[in-house]
């Protein structure tokens, strides 16, 4: 099996969060290439039709849902993508200092060509994510924020929302 995980770190506490994302229907309004999602609700064995926007439709079924720990398991019973025996996890985990990282993992086997096949479910994953930093705010890695913070510290004379 080949498994894939993408992260990102959210400016927003995990509970939050979860309530806008965390939904097995509610990928609809976070994920960008997506036109149209139908959910059968939240419960083990519920389905999801996700329709993107080349028209293309995916079926997936949930596996486990478990909202107090912000996080749901699927498989993929459909889909053009060529690979077999997918599941997938969506998790939010707390970071202890008011933010979140959003989790999202996949689990398969190509059906053909590997390498490409492997590279466009990170792109897929990594699509997702992006959006949902985008719409909640990404997090800077705390070395970033400290870089940010001594060329601030370097530049006194510049204002506040001005670039260089």
């Amino acid at each position: 099996m080949t498994r894939v995980v993408e992260t990102t770190r959210i400016t927003e506490r995990p509970d939050a969060l979860w309530t806008d994302i965390g939904r097995f229907g509610a990928v609809g309004q976070w994920y960008p290439l997506l036109s149209k999602v139908e959910s059968e609700g939240e419960r083990a064995g519920a389905l999801r039709t996700a329709e993107g926007t080349d028209g293309d439709r995916q079926i997936e079924r949930l596996l486990e849902a478990a909202p107090a720990r912000h996080s749901y398991r699927y498989r993929m019973e459909k889909t053009a993508m060529p690979v077999r025996d997918y599941t997938a996890e969506l998790r939010v985990n707390d970071n202890h200092d008011g933010s979140s990282t959003v989790v999202w993992s996949a689990e398969f086997e190509p059906t053909s060509d590997g390498a490409r096949t492997v590279e466009d479910v990170r792109n897929f994953l990594k699509a997702g994510l992006d959006n949902i930093a985008k719409l909640h705010g990404r997090r800077q890695p705390s070395h970033v924020r400290a870089r940010a913070g001594a060329r601030a510290a370097r530049l006194p004379n510049q204002r506040a929302g001005h670039c260089l």
